[in-house]
């Protein structure tokens, strides 16, 4: 038993290979579904969600906290669904949103640019230069996006546990290779990968409140949740010390699952 993510690239199969997983293992499976879940705690739209995903990265602005914000929904909503220990995920940028937590199994799935193309041609009536055009600015897109979120390249095959060639596999090939390796002691439904999963909704859900409180929002703070207890790390102004840092301990308390709060903030003069 085991989680599973499927990244993949536009048109490379990864649809088709999560489906193919969750029938052979049994096992749910989640894509676009967390995103809505997310849209919804957030009150917008499935698409305005997707946009700030996928869209140019900006940072030092409103837009740069509301994309922290959009994306600490996503890993909330997709934690919630994590705890059960057995899950198939094939959404946005899967392979990252759960790249600190042990025992989750993420593979990538690549296919030749031909593939692809063909895909996009016959489903959506592309001509060829269209459909390699439009596979080249998402593919560029969502590197960007990965470059600037979490300094990392999306190409670079040592963020996966598996990277699968359907140039090589066909897509039941693919699906036996990933069963196959869901069953290393790694990834087993064991107590101690479970707590890690609860860890991982805790850490969450604080950083997701964290984000969602206007006092809290614009501070360069992050938590770690480990056994319920919480530690936040972090820069805040030295302004009125005593009433942020109990705001920001009233806020984590307020979770599901938080037992205690340790606060580790550098507290700095705004005005030297």
């Amino acid at each position: 038993m085991a989680i599973i993510s499927v990244c993949r690239g536009t048109k490379s199969g990864g649809k088709a290979l999560a489906q193919c997983l969750a029938d052979k293992l049994g096992y749910p499976l989640l894509g676009r579904e967390v995103l809505q879940e997310a849209a919804s705690q957030l009150g917008v739209s499935a698409d305005d969600l997707v946009e700030k995903f996928e869209g140019p990265p900006t940072l030092f602005s409103r837009a740069a906290t509301l994309r922290k914000t959009y994306i600490a929904a996503v890993q909330a909503a997709l934690s919630d669904q994590m705890i059960s220990g057995d899950l198939i995920y094939h959404g946005l940028a899967g392979g990252f949103l759960m790249r600190d937590v042990p025992g989750v199994l993420c593979a990538r799935l690549i296919a030749p640019l031909e593939m692809r193309v063909q895909a996009l041609m016959m489903e959506h009536g592309m001509r060829e230069p269209e459909a390699e055009a439009y596979i080249k600015d998402v593919d560029e897109s969502r590197a960007r996006w990965v470059k600037t979120m979490y300094d990392a390249e999306i190409l670079d095959p040592t963020h996966y546990d598996l990277v699968l060639n359907l140039g090589t596999f066909s897509i039941p090939e693919a699906c036996s290779v990933i069963t196959k390796a869901s069953q290393r002691p790694e990834f087993e439904k064991t107590e101690q990968n479970l707590a890690r999963f609860e860890d991982f909704r805790v850490t969450s859900h604080v950083r997701m409140a964290l984000l969602d409180d206007m006092g809290t929002q614009t501070l360069d703070l992050s938590a770690r949740a480990e056994k319920g207890i919480v530690e936040v790390t972090g820069q805040a102004p030295l302004l009125n010390t005593g009433e942020v840092g109990n705001r920001i301990t009233e806020i984590v308390r307020s979770v599901e699952g938080v037992q205690g709060v340790v606060l580790k903030i550098e507290w700095f003069d705004p005005y030297p």
